[in-house]
């Protein structure tokens, strides 16, 4: 960002001129920069992967605001507030956020207190991975405590082939339609046990000894179901140095399809995980 003595010289150039406007000779300047740089990109001599080429791309993300739901309570939602000091000519925002809110990333350090790599560390390789989508919505509306199972594994594999090496396994519940409404998404019943879906501790098990995954993702608060009091996922997926992602959304869209998942994690310092974006490429 910005030196202080540079904020000072923009200070007294907009006190003196106002804000700036893009003048008339700049956006032609500007339409003539971008023509040219498209006719050196058009004889560059390495192919360039055009948008055509790419497919679709599904977001798989929610919006990260103040009422997202926690599982933790309103406590430890999110805030934000305006940034006043050069509000005339700039727009920004101050957040004050825990690491694990909306859509998330769970770095093994997250659960694995003695040696768990953290988001600094992580290797960039395994945040790039084929998606395999475990359909267990029909189920789940039914029963909220629904859990992914060895045999849903294999149910898929039957239909698809073996979990592909590298994969991010992904359950589908369809539990994002209560993103909107927290009191529903976590559904506490009346002795405070939240009630949503997760990946079975056997699936989990099989996923990281006998699949070669790189980690699996929920569209629910947690990577276990709610009402598990153990979270044997979370240690299971966690311990073998792979990551969870919890909170994603749009599965439906990914799931009978060949996609790549990109996670676009902050590498902050010894970060425990984070909110991330988090891209289907169809």
């Amino acid at each position: 960002m910005c030196t202080p003595r540079i904020m000072e010289t923009v200070r007294k150039r907009l006190e003196k001129e106002g804000p700036p406007s893009m003048s008339r000779r700049r956006l032609l300047k500007l339409g003539g920069g971008l023509a040219a740089g498209a006719a050196v990109a058009a004889s560059h001599p390495l192919p360039l992967l055009g948008q055509d080429m790419m497919g679709e791309v599904v977001d798989l993300t929610h919006v990260l605001g103040e009422s997202s739901p926690h599982i933790f309570g309103p406590d430890f939602a999110p805030s934000r507030e305006k940034m006043e000091f050069l509000s005339e000519i700039i727009y920004w925002q101050q957040w004050s956020i825990n690491e694990h809110v909306s859509t998330h990333v769970d770095m093994p350090s997250h659960f694995i207190l003695d040696g768990g790599e953290h988001t600094d560390t992580y290797d960039a390789n395994l945040l790039v991975s084929p998606a395999v989508v475990i359909d267990i919505s029909a189920r789940a509306a039914e029963d909220a405590d629904a859990f992914v199972t060895v045999e849903d594994i294999q149910a898929w594999e039957s239909r698809h082939g073996e979990v592909p090496p590298g994969a991010l396994v992904c359950m589908h519940s369809g539990w994002e339609t209560y993103w909107d409404n927290p009191q529903a998404f976590i559904n506490r019943d009346e002795t405070g046990v939240a009630h949503f879906p997760g990946f079975g501790g056997e699936a989990a098990a099989f996923l990281v000894e006998e699949r070669d995954i790189h980690g699996v993702a929920v569209d629910v608060a947690s990577l276990d179901p709610g009402n598990s009091t153990t979270v044997p996922t979370h240690y299971t997926v966690l311990g073998a140095g792979l990551y969870g992602i919890e909170n994603v959304r749009n599965l439906a869209a990914i799931k009978d399809r060949v996609a790549t998942v990109v996670v676009g994690i902050p590498r902050w310092e010894e970060g425990s995980g984070g909110p991330c974006r988090v891209l289907a490429l169809t």
